[in-house]
């Protein structure tokens, strides 16, 4: 069956410069063995899967046989190797078992170690004793009380609970629907129908369970009113006619829309309680929801636009009052506000409330002491070590050198004796041990292999080294990593940063087309800072075809002040582009060989309204531009994105204005638009819009419609053989080789 229909409003034959065939493909297989399933095998443990147990911890490691998974009750006693072949034997199977397959993962209980997986399309879990022994299981949707007393399920999406002792069951709800279902957390990608026949939800249950186990709380989802998006699967599986796809989606500024209620269930009456709070929005997650000694709930409630955070104090019997409030008149990035509790109704939570994301200590008596300070971002609260007032975290900026690398820090909760524990200069990943003794340090550059460490939190030295990333074959290929650029923003003294692929065969005494992979989204960065991202990605097979591939973080984008960040907010059709060009013009007049008469972009998603408004916006700069899944209406995206970023429709003419179709008329260089069929991301309308605008103008435009296809193209071959030939002809004016054949193994 064909995988892909193409469609050409105007598909002009520009010249192409005469060239060398044999090169070209040449050119292009050098291209393919760094496309993404090619080329993450070259290197070995990029990012090391490290999980803390109680006092213990496991991990997994490639090595030269294949993976292999180490378990340990402590630090202080050596790993345990899982024995494979013992597994194998468990589970009565035939042949070798392949790690890399079993979606394998370790836990520990008071007794012994268990490995959970799935094998032959089933659920097991197995005691790793002496003698290994494996159980088929059904996956788990209860969660038990903590005294083992209870079970609590959703089951047809009403709530049931059973007395473990007895084997009672109790229906608690008996008004839950589809669409209206108790103790389920919200799917943004569901299939609601096929052909107008309902589709049964796949979503996850859980509940937050009191210390004494008697009360429980959990979300009731109300999706009863939201309205419906679709999309046409023209080629199905079986059959001729086309099958419409249905999902329930509010678009920005629809009143109809999901939310939650905040549940909460008494176990010794049976008595289900709704919270006496306004609409939640289904942004929410589990971790939002906490239980405290002082015998109440409390809820982190995100208002709509994330304009306001709220902290709710709840009682059992639903009463509810606010605790806490953070509002903004813009947004609230929700990536950024940590809140971490102490004894006796204290807590620390993260605000940009100075002007750069910092920590503030919130007293029982409504005072409030600012902890962290300085020209920094904190990125991420770990946990507070309530034993030695102490508390954790990571945060970018305080260093000198990258400002996006994170490194891991220790103070006093008086804010006093702030230390720097991870002084490499890298980027490090963290994760604390329970008992706040130790971490895990994962480390690396674009330029520096995984480090993947465990240390001690005292003072940060190194105990042990579990692995470094294994970069020999990679290295073998010719593979160099991209360089590390700063550049001066459009005010003329904010540095930006970002890096420049080149080909293996780079030659600096030429001439490079410049191809630019976009993506201003305010949420977080284009720039790779980590090992694995610097050889895993889409730049480096486009920069062997014979060009210089640029990422730059203009200004607007995450993990800086304040300031910085609200550039982009309701203009986000700004796209960095001021930015780009003078960024480009002060690379190039260091960099010779980099030719600003040939300028491209390509990205997806958010990157793909970037790159078609880059062509639409500075068609006098850039001539070619590759946009897949663009979201080129806001007003046409999941409501709750744009209206963080943008704020909300009514506000005024914003939308319009940010809106790639108000520009169709300004289209002058060559234009690819690409989308999934079954995109239930951004939906394909996004795209089918903004080539009608273009027709209507009577420009020519170029659309890709790649059947039976979601939101995620990386790894789709013949989408990117099709970006690669469009740079080739039309940015760098050669003759792709015909029909080449690109695979993902």
């Amino acid at each position: 069956m064909a995988r892909f229909i193409l469609l050409s409003a105007a598909l002009l034959a520009a010249p192409v410069s005469a060239s060398d065939p044999a090169a070209m493909q040449a050119a292009y297989q050098q291209a393919a063995q760094f496309f993404f399933p090619k080329v993450r095998p070259l290197v070995r443990n990029a990012e090391l899967p490290f999980y803390w147990q109680q006092q213990g911890y496991w991990f997994s490691r490639q090595e030269a046989d294949g993976r292999r998974f180490y378990f340990a009750d402590s630090l202080q006693q050596a790993p345990q190797q899982l024995n494979m072949a013992e597994l194998a034997r468990a589970l009565a199977a035939d042949d070798a078992l392949e790690a890399d397959k079993l979606n394998l993962t370790l836990n520990r209980t008071e007794q012994h170690w268990q490995a959970r997986l799935q094998y032959q399309q089933q659920s097991w879990r197995c005691q790793l004793a002496s003698a290994y022994q494996c159980q088929m299981v059904t996956a788990p949707t209860a969660v038990v009380s903590p005294d083992q007393r209870w079970q609590l399920d959703s089951v047809a999406h009403n709530l049931q609970l059973t007395d473990v002792n007895s084997g009672q069951t109790q229906q608690l709800t008996t008004d839950g629907s589809a669409d209206y279902a108790w103790g389920e957390l919200n799917d943004w990608y569901q299939l609601d129908a096929l052909n107008g026949v309902a589709q049964p939800p796949k979503r996850s249950s859980r509940f937050v369970w009191s210390d004494d186990s008697r009360f429980a709380a959990t979300f009731v989802l109300d999706r009863r009113t939201m309205p419906t998006l679709h999309m046409l699967q023209n080629l199905p599986q079986q059959g001729y006619s086309a099958v419409l796809h249905s999902y329930k989606r509010a678009l920005p500024g629809d009143d109809q829309r999901s939310h939650y209620q905040l549940a909460i269930v008494d176990t010794q009456s049976g008595k289900v309680s709704l919270a006496q709070l306004p609409p939640l929005e289904t942004t929410q997650n589990w971790g939002d929801v906490s239980w405290h000694p002082d015998g109440f709930f409390y809820l982190v409630a995100r208002d709509r636009g994330m304009r306001a955070l709220t902290l709710w104090q709840i009682t059992p019997t639903g009463a509810a009052s606010i605790k806490w409030q953070e509002r903004s008149e813009q947004f609230l990035d929700y990536a950024k506000h940590d809140i971490a509790w102490l004894d006796g109704g204290q807590f620390v939570f993260s605000s940009e409330r100075d002007g750069w994301n910092h920590l503030y200590l919130q007293q029982a008596d409504g005072t409030t002491q600012q902890l962290t300070r300085g020209d920094f971002v904190v990125r991420q609260l770990h946990g507070i070590d309530n034993a030695n007032r102490q508390l954790y975290f990571t945060a970018s900026g305080r260093e000198s050198g990258d400002p996006y690398f994170r490194y891991l820090y220790r103070i006093n909760l008086d804010g006093t004796e702030l230390t720097l524990l991870t002084p490499e200069y890298a980027d490090h990943q963290i994760s604390m041990s329970p008992d706040w003794q130790y971490f895990y340090d994962s480390y690396s550059r674009v330029d520096l292999p995984t480090v993947s460490t465990v240390r001690q939190s005292k003072d940060g030295q190194l105990l042990h080294t579990l692995a470094v990333a294994d970069d020999s074959a990679l290295r073998a290929t010719g593979w160099q990593p991209p360089e590390p650029v700063t550049v001066l923003a459009r005010d003329g003294k904010t540095p930006l940063y970002g890096l420049l692929y080149k080909p293996v065969n780079f030659d600096p005494a030429k001439r490079y087309a410049v191809v630019q992979h976009m993506y201003a989204g305010p949420h977080t960065i284009v720039s790779a800072k980590r090992f694995s991202r610097a050889f895993a990605n889409t730049e480096t097979p486009i920069a062997q075809l014979g060009v210089v591939v640029l990422n730059l973080d203009p200004l607007g984008t995450a993990h800086r002040s304040r300031a910085f960040h609200l550039h982009s907010y309701k203009n986000l059709g700004d796209i960095g582009g001021p930015d780009y060009l003078s960024g480009l013009k002060q690379l190039a007049a260091k960099r010779p060989y980099l030719d600003l008469n040939r300028v491209g972009a390509y990205g997806h998603s958010a990157g793909g309204y970037d790159a078609a408004r880059a062509l639409l916006k500075y068609g006098d700069f850039y001539k070619v531009a590759v946009s897949s899944a663009g979201n080129h209406d806001h007003r046409m995206s999941k409501a709750w994105w744009p209206e963080m970023w943008m704020g909300m429709p009514d506000e005024g003419t914003h939308y319009d204005s940010n809106s790639n179709m108000t520009l169709a008329h300004q289209l002058n260089g060559k234009l690819l638009l690409a989308t999934g069929d079954l995109d239930n991301n951004v939906n394909p309308a996004n795209s089918l819009r903004l080539a009608a605008a273009i027709q209507a103008a009577n420009r020519d435009v170029d659309l890709l419609m790649l059947a039976n296809k979601d939101h995620d193209l990386r790894e789709d071959c013949y989408f990117t053989r099709r970006r690669w030939d469009y740079f080739v002809q039309h940015l760098v004016g050669k003759a792709p080789p015909a029909f080449f054949q690109l695979s993902s193994n």
